[in-house]
């Protein structure tokens, strides 16, 4: 079954609903991605979202992907059901143009094309999310190309306290978790464990065979706030994950049914020190990070190939705050930071016709920032900041970045703009290959470059009760990186290989993001994305990127009773694009088509007690067939039922 909906219709609903009332106002806000040091809203030009923790527990959602699929400009795409590798690519841009933060940490994988594999990200034990959209590498480094993901996970505000909650529902799945913490006037402990048990669904478009998935998460976080302006916080995660899937046919070039199976690792630890001095005229920060992470795949129940990554790094940076304490509403800052990263990359298999696999690679690099930041300068608010890294396997390139935010009091809006460069490294894979005799490494491979630009104006109504944001977008991406170009003169016969593409590659949109608070108990968000982005062919025409839907909009409805009932329905639309096809057959290449689609999930909880809440959710209401990825099949309805309690 097809359901589609157009975007239009989703925002003609905003028209004529509205938010809950009593959320904070629109400059309350705090980022911490934004720039180096937390900013409000009203202070940042870049384009911005974020999610709280109540718009979490009202969605129920299993994996953060089904919260962030819904935001501006941001295109998900996951090859089939629970578990399956998951990409996330913001304003057209790659999948490793956007650099995930969890905690402070920096949780882009060297071992998945140096992308966060989202497939594992659990959403119980979130508190909020931040997306910073447009070119951040000035600010955060090579993997903000395109923007920011920064998460934040749960933080008690309260004596020892806790919940658990367990659902079981469709495709036999059985979804638990518990969290304890505590918080006192000067430290905090929060503890998160979850489990997730499914059958899964069939991925492939023949067949019947379900192909499963597990996940054990856990998560540790700590913070202790000590005199004279020195505090320490912590944080432990670690994921455990099985995955069952489908391999391709190569007499059909589609999917079909395997015995295949991938078990994960995942493993991030980081702790920073904080030392603020002369009433928070200068503040210090020190942070050192650790994330390793590991992938096994089996076919028929026989390891045949292994990858690994190690990431160590340490981050330090010193913020002067010229106006601290003083009694004008301005604000001047410079901060400078530098950061060490060395990562290391290990491939295991067994050797074949195809050649040996195995190899140990690492690289390392030095960033150096500087950020200037002036807030409260009558109604307006700028940041410049540059960046210079220094890597051991490429040149030295040096990113810019410039924000300005502008507000105007009497017309109760604000301009916001930034502009800025980014830049991205090749991966381990498109430098060194994956098989000699298959994919063959290019170590002459050169960074891919971009320059970015928005431009947004937001408005707020009835006292920030309404708010409404349109931006334009704009970006120009320079040796895009083509991983799968044929070149006849490597080997015998030729190979694929990575190559630096030539032209450029662009993209441009609009955005526009509505929100509504002014009915108590009913609330509302809409949006919708506008996404232009392709790059250059052989020939050096302009195509059209696949996976990139020129069409995306959202529209969420929560409604809470005052019988501590609530009822969220969540509409999503993304519209039709392209991907690629690789036949057994001539020209062995075709770019295909993927429909448009819009799902429906409804949701609804009631509180029995103070401390027990039953919960209900309806995904995929009218189990709509669609594909993200060619010839990969996607879950159809299905139907959940929990309890939660909090003790």
């Amino acid at each position: 079954m097809n359901f589609s909906i157009h975007p239009a219709t989703l925002l003609a609903g905003v028209i004529v609903t509205h938010n809950v009332a009593g959320e904070p106002a629109p400059g309350d806000n705090i980022f911490v991605s934004a720039h180096r040091t937390p900013a409000t809203r009203l202070e940042i030009g870049s384009a911005i979202t974020t999610i709280g923790r109540q718009s979490i527990e009202n969605r129920q959602s299993i994996f953060a992907t089904d919260l962030l699929q819904d935001l501006t400009s941001l295109a998900v795409s996951r090859s089939s059901n629970f578990g399956s590798q998951t990409a996330i690519r913001i304003r057209g841009a790659e999948a490793n143009h956007v650099l995930v933060r969890i905690d402070g940490i920096e949780v882009n994988d060297p071992a998945s094309d140096d992308a966060f594999d989202f497939a594992h990200l659990t959403a119980n034990d979130i508190d909020h999310i931040e997306v910073v959209r447009g070119p951040q590498s000035a600010v955060w480094g090579s993997d903000a190309l395109a923007g920011v993901i920064d998460i934040t996970t749960r933080r008690s505000t309260d004596r020892l306290n806790g919940s658990a909650f367990i659902e079981k529902g469709a495709f036999n799945t059985i979804n638990s978790g518990i969290h304890v913490g505590t918080r006192s006037a000067d430290s905090g402990m929060d503890l998160t464990v979850s489990f997730l048990d499914s059958d899964g669904s069939n991925i492939s478009r023949s067949g019947t065979e379900y192909d499963g998935y597990q996940n054990l998460s856990a998560n540790l976080r700590a913070d202790v706030d000590l005199t004279c302006g020195l505090m320490f916080d912590g944080s432990l995660r670690h994921v455990d994950a099985t995955k069952q899937f489908d391999a391709v046919d190569f007499a059909t070039g589609l999917s079909a049914d395997a015995e295949r199976k991938m078990d994960t690792t995942q493993t991030i630890l980081g702790g920073r020190g904080k030392l603020s001095l002369f009433e928070d005229a200068w503040v210090q920060t020190l942070r050192l990070t650790f994330m390793s992470t590991n992938n096994n795949n089996f076919t028929d129940s026989i390891r045949d190939m292994e990858t690994a990554a190690d990431k160590f790094a340490i981050y330090y940076q010193s913020t002067f705050n010229f106006d601290a304490g003083a009694t004008t509403q301005s604000a001047q800052q410079i901060t400078f930071a530098a950061d060490y990263e060395g990562e290391k990359f290990e491939q295991r298999g067994m050797a074949s016709a195809w050649g040996d696999p195995n190899q140990d690679q690492n690289i390392n690099n030095t960033g150096l920032v500087g950020e200037y930041r002036v807030t409260g300068f009558g109604s307006l608010s700028f940041s410049l900041g540059i960046r210079y890294d220094d890597n051991s396997a490429f040149d030295n390139i040096a990113t810019y970045r410039t924000t300005a935010a502008w507000r105007f009091d009497s017309l109760d809006s604000r301009l916001h703009t930034s502009f800025g460069s980014g830049q991205k490294s090749p991966t381990f894979t498109e430098r060194f290959g994956f098989t000699p005799d298959q994919f063959h490494g290019n170590t002459d491979l050169q960074p891919e470059k971009s320059r970015g630009l928005d431009i947004g104006y937001e408005q707020y109504f009835s006292g920030g009760q309404i708010i409404a944001d349109i931006t334009y977008f704009r970006k120009r991406l320079e040796d895009e990186i083509n991983g799968f170009f044929f070149d006849p003169s490597l080997g015998a016969f030729g190979m694929f290989t990575a190559v630096n593409r030539d032209g450029v590659s662009k993209s441009r949109g609009l955005e526009t993001e509505v929100t509504v608070n002014i009915v108590a108990g009913l609330s509302t968000t809409a949006n919708y994305t506008y996404t232009d982005a392709t790059q250059p062919d052989a020939s050096g025409q302009q195509q059209r990127e696949i996976r990139r839907p020129r069409h995306m909009a959202a529209l969420n409805i929560n409604y809470d009773f005052p019988d501590q009932t609530h009822v969220n329905l969540n509409v999503s639309y993304t519209g039709e694009q392209t991907d690629n096809f690789f036949p057994p057959y001539p020209p062995f290449f075709e770019n295909v088509s993927l429909d448009a689609y819009t799902l429906v999930n409804l949701t609804g909880s009631y509180a029995l007690t103070n401390k027990v809440t039953v919960f209900a959710r309806v995904e995929n209401l009218f189990n709509t067939t669609y594909e993200n990825i060619y010839s990969f099949a996607t879950p159809g309805i299905g139907a959940y039922l929990g309890t939660r309690m909090r003790f």
